[in-house]
């Protein structure tokens, strides 16, 4: 097959769909590693280390709010944690299916950050709630999931290529 056929162009993939799924892929990885090493970052002796180096900086706003995150986690079991990370490796999955142009990812996806939203607001409560620009970046990431997918399962003639299988 040359590289110039139309059947070749179809299958390639939307640049901005690899953007965004390496977007996910580095936030959800982060997010995850973040909830699993939450206990460790806890610990007293831990949390008095990264005080004094924020305090150092002459970050008092950021040595307080990491005060009170470490106040709060070394008040929850670590199960809490583990459970709150499991969301993030749900998207990962989705956003895996998505590349891969399928629509599982984008019901992955979604699944995943209603998840994230209740375990983190319901869940582990302040400080660890989502914020608002949390919560509109990943609609609009789901939506742009939803139109990627959309646009890419359509085949030349218009019709939907699953239905065409």
């Amino acid at each position: 097959m040359e590289p110039f056929e139309p059947e070749a162009l179809k299958k390639r993939r939307n640049i901005f769909l690899i953007i965004l799924c390496i977007l996910v892929f580095v936030d959800a990885g982060s997010s995850f590693f973040q909830m699993i090493l939450m206990p460790i970052y806890a610990k007293e002796e831990t949390a008095n280390m990264a005080l004094d180096f924020y305090n150092k900086l002459g970050s008092n706003e950021m040595a307080e709010q990491m005060e009170q995150i470490f106040t709060a986690a070394q008040a929850l079991p670590g199960w809490y944690f583990v459970l709150s990370s499991l969301p993030f490796l749900l998207a990962i999955a989705g956003a895996v299916f998505v590349l891969c142009r399928k629509p599982l990812g984008f019901h992955l996806y979604v699944i995943s950050q209603l998840l994230a939203f209740c375990c983190q607001n319901l869940l582990l409560k302040e400080p660890f709630q989502m914020s608002w620009i949390t919560i509109i970046c990943s609609i609009c990431i789901a939506l742009c999931f939803y139109f990627q997918l959309k646009d890419n399962n359509k085949s030349p003639n218009g019709n939907n290529e699953e239905a065409d299988n």
